[in-house]
């Protein structure tokens, strides 16, 4: 009996956040704005804050990942990623000039302090603090003197891609990658699995990768294959 070949678990990691992997739709202001902050050469004076805002599975996290990653390819250590579950840095005097903060309105009293020194330490030399929220900055329940300096600066809502873009968009990325979604498998894709564009991607760039080990076409077997592996099947998806 021959065995099926052993799938590195890298293949089944979710792949770390980028610009261009980010499905722009109506969020063109907000992606330019953060692209900007990652440019050090850039001769614009960048503002002390950028709050981006929305419902879940918007992409808020993928956009903070994401400029944090690019700022510091060219220059590691230039940004700080963080989330309000993490423990923070003990020293709020960081060297970044770039900290970005995913669910900034769930902080707690210490993180917030931390914040607002960090956020002293950084902007006066030119630094910027990104964050993200469910609502707009002004109801997060934050001390006063933090929420006013996180809404200082750029507000942006982050707003879904529409549903009825979701199969263009698949399509699309499965292009770059270098091979064709077959209508049968993007239906699949789209009625038995999570909707958000974070968990779409992973099952394109899952199959794909899965396609290439086992030398197999991309068809539904195999993509129910991954699911089942993966854990990623939403048996209500279809009903979105």
């Amino acid at each position: 009996m021959v065995q099926a070949p052993q799938i590195p678990f890298d293949f089944f990691a979710p792949t770390p956040a980028s610009f261009d992997s980010f499905v722009v739709g109506d969020n063109a202001e907000v992606v330019t704005s953060l692209y900007a902050l990652t440019d050090r050469a850039s001769p614009v004076k960048p503002p002390p804050a950028v709050a981006i805002w929305g419902g879940p599975t918007v992409g808020k996290s993928h956009l903070l990942a994401a400029t944090a990653a690019a700022t510091n390819a060219d220059n590691p250590g230039a940004a700080v990623l963080l989330a309000a579950g993490d423990a923070f840095p003990a020293d709020p005097f960081v060297s970044a000039r770039l900290i970005c903060v995913d669910d900034a309105d769930r902080l707690t009293a210490a993180q917030q302090g931390w914040l607002f020194t960090a956020f002293n330490h950084i902007v006066p030399s030119g630094g910027t603090v990104v964050v993200s929220g469910r609502t707009p900055p002004a109801q997060w329940p934050l001390r006063d003197d933090l929420r006013t300096r996180l809404g200082s600066g750029l507000i942006f809502e982050l707003v879904a891609i529409p549903q009825d873009a979701l199969p263009g968009a698949l399509a699309e990325h499965a292009a770059r990658r270098g091979f064709q979604l077959s209508d049968e498998v993007l239906t699949y894709i789209l009625n038995r699995s999570r909707r958000d564009v974070a968990s779409l991607w992973q099952i394109v760039n899952g199959i794909d990768a899965l396609s290439l080990a086992r030398k197999r076409a991309v068809t539904v077997p195999l993509l129910r294959e991954y699911l089942a592996r993966n854990n990623l099947s939403d048996s209500g998806a279809s009903e979105v």
